[in-house]
């Protein structure tokens, strides 16, 4: 039997590696081509950091606000007309599931992350259109003023980029998917649920909202003036519901300033505004609530429930010219 010679046992080494070598690249090229196929992450497809990882929220009939007109406004970009009442009723779900169904999604009517992820388009200086509009109102809406008017121009783009900044987002003035996400997760509310004086002016602006004080300033510590420092979201949403509904005139008279009563549902802490009156308004407020009791001040209540609990609270303070308004 012969032994091997030790350039034999070299080869033999030698092939065995290159074997070895040859397998490993084969399996590394198969895996590979198997990781290719694997559609990347939305926030990949739309060209941005693979490490990014954004979320959405749900948004669906019944459900009102900036993040409703948001979803309108992109369905108008898209080809989809509707109102941007900020109302999801019937014709916003006819036309998202149009909408779902030409992208080859379940159209079921509900805006979650995988219509948000088709829905909304990168916008950057220059961009016109309802788009543009829906980045407008979702700046505005988390303390950016801005004015909606459609157009792309610096004063959006310096706006975008200090939203950015400041939710440590890449400061390029482009509106890619995760700032989108960043603005319709109202990224600039605190988490308290009271909002700034800024904050809660630019959602009044945009409802087509006014204040007035009879010191013409904004300084909560002033009984002259008529502020909305930490008032209650809750509050300034009722406020433009109540401005969407009866198609008044709403003027602010009265905020969170100092010289209003105390309590828990005070003005202090967020829960009241005072709301001029006038005769739409009273109208209004006397059709849509209920007459319930005369307050200590001689103020009748109208009173709105809701599964039995009491909801709003319209006390008529005729001797200052104003509604008091409560939203518990």
């Amino acid at each position: 039997m012969r032994t091997p010679t030790q350039k034999s046992r070299r080869s033999r080494a030698a092939s065995a590696v290159l074997l070895a070598t040859t397998l490993a690249a084969g399996v590394t090229a198969a895996g590979a081509t198997a990781a290719a196929a694997i559609p990347a992450p939305a926030a990949v497809q739309a060209g941005t950091a693979a490490t990014v990882q954004v979320s959405w929220p749900t948004v669906k009939s019944g459900q009102r606000g900036v993040d409703v007109a948001t979803v309108q406004l992109l369905l108008t970009a898209r080809g989809y007309k509707d109102t941007a009442d900020g109302i999801f009723g019937s014709g916003t779900a006819a036309k998202v599931k149009a909408f779902q169904k030409a992208k080859h999604l379940t159209a079921d009517g509900i805006v979650g992350a995988n219509t948000w992820n088709k829905l909304v388009m990168t916008l950057k200086s220059g961009s016109k259109g309802a788009g543009v509009k829906a980045l407008q109102r979702q700046l505005t809406d988390n303390g950016y003023t801005v004015t909606v008017d459609g157009v792309f121009g610096s004063g959006t783009a310096a706006k975008v980029k200090a939203f950015q900044k400041a939710k440590h987002l890449t400061a390029n003035g482009t509106v890619d998917v995760p700032t989108w996400a960043a603005l319709v997760r109202g990224g600039g509310k605190p988490s308290s649920g009271k909002l700034s004086d800024s904050q809660a002016a630019a959602k009044l602006k945009a409802a087509g909202i006014t204040r007035t004080s009879s010191g013409n300033c904004t300084n909560r510590n002033n009984k002259k003036c008529t502020s909305l420092q930490d008032i209650r979201t809750r509050t300034i949403d009722g406020v433009i519901a109540l401005k969407k509904s009866s198609h008044c005139s709403i003027v602010i008279t009265g905020g969170t300033e100092v010289g209003h009563a105390g309590g828990t549902y005070s003005h202090w802490n967020g829960y009241k505004v005072d709301v001029a009156r006038n005769s739409c308004v009273t109208n209004y407020i006397h059709k849509h609530s209920k007459k319930h009791h005369k307050r200590g001040d001689g103020a009748w209540v109208w009173r709105v429930t809701s599964g039995g609990k009491t909801v709003i609270d319209y006390a008529d303070e005729y001797w200052a010219n104003h509604w008091d308004i409560t939203y518990y």
